[in-house]
């Protein structure tokens, strides 16, 4: 009986037959393969931004920051000017950052940068219904790090009644799914990573700036929230559906239970904090300094040298230290280790070709104001999600934290803040003075991958002695 319906199998595969029967096999393929993609989150979230583009870089510029060309020890004498190595925002406070080719000065540091901040609700309340938000970050949640996120802006082709293009953009975070995949849900990651061991993940979209239209239908309000010792405020835009419907997952994600508050808010113009510690010279900057959600000052500058000459302190197995673990805003190449240490002011002198039609080819002067005192976040691992350690000495259960062990023996260059667990890195703020001429020519004060570091300035610095100048 097999043998027969083999053989009446064989007869009907045949010419024509055979034909016909692939034709339907692979139309059938094809349909299953698009109905997987077209259901798949990205895909949804993918059509969501449709009217928008994504902000890349031409390359990704540290790649290369490994590279032997770069280790300029301290001291030593290096050719040629300082540059602008990679220019890299963080639109979302402790999350993946975003690279990019320029950059737009801002009063409050590089625009997009940190304009973001994920809060849970604390311990102590100050009333019954108004539980106390404090922000959250890598320091107790190393999985941040795997949350990716994207930038999208409206392009001259926008459709301008699409509600992100009118929110002027948006961010899209993607992360790994925690929840167990189900088979169509594995299917899909392979089909939208195009890999046959792919992760599932999960995306959602954040309109940039909440319009009236979102403000009204979600019921969006400002409210406090806690950064480190600050009180910060924000648009709670938790209440979006699409960034509701992702609580859940990130609460697995990050090990909170899922009677936990969680919600993103949303920096806005008067929302701005004004910092009140490393005070720049009002005779520099012009009018005070202020932030959003970063933690300090509104710009952070780092060595790819600097970055270089602390992995060679590290034990064998810690190298190469990656210089992104540091978070900072721009990377600069060019300059011996800790040399940016000796800065007091610089100026950015226009180098790489400016291609927007609204990109002035003004130069953009910085005052440096203090050393980058350091936490344990250096220690998270951005691929993993994990603290990195050294190898446990024996009859040691766990090894020590790495880099902050090294950074504390070697980088504790100063005392000014006694908390720091060692300084690499620097903030830095704008000056008026450039951003006014940039708005008298109805332009944009931006910074390029490529730009030229003139110091105007040198001498040194203490953490926190100019925290009552002004």
């Amino acid at each position: 009986m097999l043998l027969d319906a083999i053989w009446q199998a064989r007869t009907f595969l045949t010419g024509d037959n055979l034909v016909y029967s692939l034709i339907a096999f692979s139309f059938s393929l094809a349909v299953v393969i698009f109905g997987l993609a077209w259901t798949a989150p990205s895909y949804r979230t993918g059509r969501q931004l449709r009217n928008l583009r994504r902000v890349q870089p031409s390359r990704r510029n540290m790649l290369d920051q490994y590279d032997a060309r770069y280790a300029a020890p301290e001291g030593t004498s290096v050719t040629g000017p300082a540059r602008i190595k990679a220019i890299f925002i963080h639109p979302v406070k402790s999350c993946g950052p975003v690279e990019v080719d320029k950059a737009v000065v801002t009063k409050a540091g590089l625009q997009y940068d940190r304009c973001f901040s994920f809060a849970v609700d604390g311990d102590s309340k100050k009333s019954d219904d108004a539980p106390t938000l404090q922000f959250i970050s890598q320091r107790t949640k190393p999985k941040m790090s795997l949350i990716h996120t994207e930038l999208w802006l409206p392009h001259e082709g926008s459709n301008s009644k699409d509600p992100l293009v009118h929110a002027g953009g948006a961010v899209r975070l993607t992360f790994p799914d925690p929840d167990p995949p189900s088979l169509v849900r594995s299917l899909q990651a392979c089909i939208e990573q195009m890999s046959w061991n792919a992760t599932p993940r999960y995306s959602f979209v954040v309109p940039l700036t909440p319009t009236i239209c979102y403000l009204s239908d979600y019921d969006l309000k400002p409210r406090p929230f806690t950064i480190h010792y600050r009180e910060a405020h924000g648009i709670d835009v938790g209440r979006i559906t699409a960034v509701a419907a992702a609580f859940p997952k990130l609460k697995k994600l990050l090990g909170y239970s899922e009677k936990r508050t969680l919600t993103l808010f949303k920096c806005t113009p008067d929302t701005l904090t004004h910092t009140d510690r490393n005070l720049a010279p009002l005779s520099n900057i012009g009018s005070r300094a202020v932030q959003g959600y970063t933690d300090q000052q509104p710009i952070n500058i780092n060595s790819v040298s600097s970055v270089q000459a602390v992995s060679k302190m590290l034990p064998k197995e810690n190298q190469p230290l990656n210089a992104l673990r540091f978070r900072a805003n721009l990377w600069i190449s060019g300059a011996a280790a800790y040399e940016e240490e000796s800065w007091k002011r610089c100026r950015i002198v226009p180098k790489a070709p400016r291609v927007g039609e609204r990109d002035s080819k003004l130069a953009t002067t910085l005052s440096i104001v203090c050393r980058t005192s350091r936490c344990t976040m250096p220690n998270v691992d951005p691929a993993k999600g994990a603290f990195s350690t050294q190898r446990p000495a024996e009859g040691k259960k766990m090894g020590l934290p790495q880099p902050t062990t090294a950074l504390v023996e070697y980088r504790t260059v100063e005392d000014g803040n006694k908390a720091a667990l060692g300084y690499l890195g620097m903030h830095a703020v704008p000056e008026d003075r450039d951003l006014k001429a940039a708005r008298e020519k109805w332009a944009n004060l931006v910074l390029c991958v490529g730009d030229e570091i003139e110091v105007l300035e040198r001498g040194d610095h203490l953490y926190g002695s100019t925290a009552n100048l002004y």
